[in-house]
């Protein structure tokens, strides 16, 4: 018999870093199937009873170079955590991204300028002189590569000793290859033949730049994506009405098990997904299936927790508590 396995995993940052980690996951022995989603940094394991278990999986992403712990279940505190966590890393990368590009732009502006604008490299050489001008160039570009790019290297550098190189390795050997080139030729210009001393400062920076640019955007939709669950959790009832030896009793929601028998009241929230044993009422369903039109519900008919209640009283069974909702599922996709 298989069971289902929820992971988040930290460190991602491109396809690859999926496909590494669905294949590391697929390695642990009693693993049917793994599938990661990068948007959410999710990953969905289905293994054998029995097999596969938690300390084995969370090892095994750990040794691709990532991070994992198991997903909780779904609660509006857990929504916050991730929403500033999201929020943090956003300012992070805003303030990396500034940083490069105040370093990137003069770099980019003077060399495309002197290369389609004669004018430009006459007026280098009258002000600045070529030689201090590549001495400011490589400070700058220093100060981009191991400043606000420094995160590339951390990541990329040991993936490629571990020899499983991804995006951000290659953000570093192909602006480390323009930084040294360009270091070689302005300080050893002799080790390099005849006319080929040119240096290319600004495609180090640039790369930095717009890549740090596109992390940011990626983080930002990531952060709606938070927003989202965000509400989402909001439309979960915090407590329930439980019928127990014939009275009832409000509890909190997750006291309630699967089997117990449920009572709802005009304009309460549905607790958790159920089957209606007694009454009959309408329920504004919108937020699962968008229609907008209430749906009745009688002896037989399921509910779905979450979906508000409208106009008459009813009891229902609960078969889907927790983690099992439709609700909850909804969130971890």
């Amino acid at each position: 018999m298989a069971r289902e396995i929820d992971l988040k995993i930290g460190g991602m940052t491109c396809a690859s870093c999926v496909s590494r980690v669905e294949r590391a996951l697929k390695t642990v022995p009693g693993v049917l199937s793994a599938a990661v989603n990068l948007a959410t940094e999710r990953a969905h394991v289905s293994a054998l009873a029995g097999a596969a278990e938690l300390p084995a999986l969370i090892a095994a992403v750990e040794q691709a170079g990532y991070q994992a712990e198991p997903v909780g279940e779904a609660t509006p505190d857990m929504a916050d955590r991730e929403a500033e966590a999201r929020q943090a890393e956003i300012i992070s990368l805003k303030r990396a991204a500034i940083v490069a590009a105040a370093g990137a732009l003069p770099l980019f502006l003077v060399e495309m300028g002197r290369h389609f604008i004669p004018g430009v490299h006459h007026w280098l050489e009258a002000t600045i002189g070529e030689q201090p001008w590549r001495l400011t160039s490589f400070v700058l570009t220093a100060l981009v590569l191991f400043g606000p790019g420094l995160r590339f290297f951390r990541k990329g550098v040991p993936n490629l000793i571990r020899r499983t190189p991804d995006m951000n390795s290659l953000v570093v050997l192909g602006t480390s290859a323009a930084f040294a080139y360009s270091a070689v030729a302005t300080f050893a210009p002799q080790l390099l033949p005849a006319g080929a001393d040119h240096v290319y400062y600004e495609a180090a920076a640039v790369i930095v730049t717009l890549i740090l640019l596109g992390r940011l955007f990626e983080a930002q939709a990531k952060g709606r994506t938070s927003e989202a669950i965000k509400r989402l959790m909001t439309l979960q009832a915090k407590t329930a009405r439980v019928v127990r030896d014939g009275e009832e009793q409000e509890i909190a929601i997750a006291e309630v098990v699967a089997g117990d028998i449920l009572a709802v009241r005009p304009g309460e929230r549905i607790a958790v997904d159920g089957e209606v044993v007694e009454g009959a009422s309408f329920v504004d369903e919108s937020m699962i299936t968008g229609e907008p039109i209430p749906v009745e519900k009688a002896t037989g008919a399921t509910v779905v927790g979450g979906t508000v209640n409208k106009t008459g009283a009813f009891r229902f069974r609960a078969t889907k508590v927790g983690a099992e909702t439709m609700l909850a599922q909804i969130v971890r996709m």
